[in-house]
């Protein structure tokens, strides 16, 4: 997504997951959108200011489900490109010299009625990444970071807020030294906010588009495929019919052209009598 100068995106194995239904907020400064949270992969987020100066430190605060992930400043750091920054984030610190990976993973579900009315923060399901313009505490320096437990918080079976997927923190590695700078806010910039859910539930809300479909062949195209001995004993057949139905329309129109033949009535020649002649009838 993009605001202004600044950018930020959502990867999984180095690839920017899709954006959809993005939204603006009215003074351009929070950018929505939904993206499509894949079931055990580890995500990172990335954010980018094009028009960065070494005046003006910015820091990108990272949030998720509602879990504070720390941040990271973002300065100027190629000679060749004086007036772009960026940064990432893809794990939490959890001591000095250790970290767990973010990751998408199933939403850990329970039926103990005792998480049916648990408080459950209104950023649930969402990345929030805040961008900010401060200044360091001019008495403090770096310090390395506290030792924090993650935990991927447990909904109840029936939690409207239950939806498919939650952020995991992934198993523990090693790490170098983490640290932080302290620092105080002089404004607010931007925030960035990525809605995740599993793809087939932004397809069925119709936030995604469906998935593409490869058309069957008709069943008849089927058979022309399989049974090519029966289609050519078909069309033999089909000519031998063609044959006899000529011969027989040739007949018939040799029938009409004969001259017709009619049957005379076979009579007995009378014999003629003149008057006074004796008939004979012995």
């Amino acid at each position: 997504m993009q605001l202004g100068q600044f950018s930020a995106s959502v990867s999984v194995d180095g690839v920017n997951l899709s954006e959809y239904a993005p939204e603006y907020s009215a003074d351009g400064t929070e950018a929505t959108c939904w993206i499509p949270s894949q079931n055990d992969k580890c995500f990172r987020v990335d954010w980018a200011n094009n028009k960065a100066s070494k005046l003006r430190l910015i820091s990108g605060s990272l949030t998720v489900d509602g879990i504070r992930c720390g941040g990271k400043h973002m300065a100027p750091r190629d000679s060749q490109h004086p007036t772009f920054s960026q940064a990432s984030r893809d794990s939490v610190a959890i001591s000095a010299t250790t970290r767990r990976p973010l990751m998408f993973s199933k939403q850990a579900l329970t039926d103990d009625d005792e998480y049916l009315n648990a408080s459950i923060s209104p950023h649930f399901g969402t990345i929030r990444l805040e961008l900010r313009h401060v200044k360091k505490n001019p008495l403090s320096g770096l310090s390395t970071a506290n030792s924090k437990d993650y935990k991927t918080q447990i909904l109840h079976e029936k939690s409207k807020k239950a939806v498919g997927h939650a952020v995991q923190f992934g198993a523990e590695f090693q790490s170098k030294l983490n640290t932080h700078l302290k620092t105080t806010t002089v404004q607010k910039l931007v925030t960035f906010v990525f809605k995740y859910r599993p793809i087939e539930l932004l397809q069925a809300e119709g936030f995604a588009p469906p998935p593409i479909r490869t058309e069957r062949a008709p069943p008849m195209d089927i058979l022309d495929l399989t049974m090519d001995t029966d289609e050519d004993d078909a069309k033999v057949e089909l000519r031998q019919l063609e044959a006899r139905v000529g011969v027989l329309k040739k007949k018939l129109k040799r029938v009409k052209q004969e001259p017709s033949v009619k049957k005379e009535l076979k009579t007995e020649s009378q014999p003629i009598f003149e008057p006074g002649d004796v008939i004979d009838l012995t």
